[in-house]
């Protein structure tokens, strides 16, 4: 269970926001662990190619993308995050679905981000999730997940106050796996891991045979 800090957050934009500004500080700031994602990923995909941000809210983390001439369908489960998503980006295509089960069409993206939003799901969900990117990438398609990871021993506090306050069990549950080795599991090959933000948070790369 997570405090009552975390509805608040969400409720009032200013302390979410005020939240990422000071986590991010340590991948030097919002613009930048927002665009992560496409970091990881944009020397290996042709210009204009179709991605879907899976989990997108309200838009943030699939701007970068937009910005460098990508396709991008954003989805997400919760109408009012992609309405403020259709007002700040007018070019992102919206989804409203599951994650776990996207209503979108088998291999048609050549890549799928996961920004900050898979520690949101428990285990069982989170297998559905990956399992649906399998399915949505195309052949030879890539998989971006930018996520929580078990903090190195100068973040190592922070990180645990920050979940303490502000993430529910399923955080924990995250901190505790080994992403890469499931995603192995899954059937994704090519499977490569960045440690950042002393630790903290994890690029996962992964890659659809």
């Amino acid at each position: 269970m997570a405090t009552f800090l975390r509805p608040l957050a969400y409720r009032h934009r200013w302390i979410y926001d005020s939240v990422t500004a000071i986590s991010s500080l340590s991948v030097g700031g919002v613009a930048r662990l927002r665009a992560l994602g496409l970091e990881g990923l944009k020397q290996r995909l042709a210009p204009g190619a179709a991605v879907l941000d899976l989990c997108c809210g309200s838009g943030e983390a699939a701007a970068p993308w937009l910005q460098a001439g990508f396709a991008v369908t954003g989805l997400d489960i919760a109408p009012r995050a992609l309405d403020l998503a259709a007002q700040r980006y007018p070019a992102l295509k919206r989804v409203q679905g599951l994650a776990e089960d996207p209503p979108l069409p088998d291999g048609h993206f050549a890549a799928i981000q996961l920004s900050v939003a898979l520690h949101e799901f428990s285990r069982p969900e989170r297998e559905q999730v990956l399992r649906s990117c399998l399915r949505l990438l195309m052949p030879g398609g890539w998989l971006v997940l930018v996520d929580l990871h078990p903090a190195g021993p100068w973040l190592q506090l922070p990180q645990q106050l920050f979940c303490a306050l502000f993430e529910t069990h399923t955080a924990i549950a995250m901190l505790e796996d080994n992403l890469p080795a499931q995603l192995d599991a899954l059937g994704f090959i090519a499977v490569e891991q960045e440690l950042l933000a002393g630790q903290a948070l994890q690029r996962i790369t992964a890659q659809r045979p």
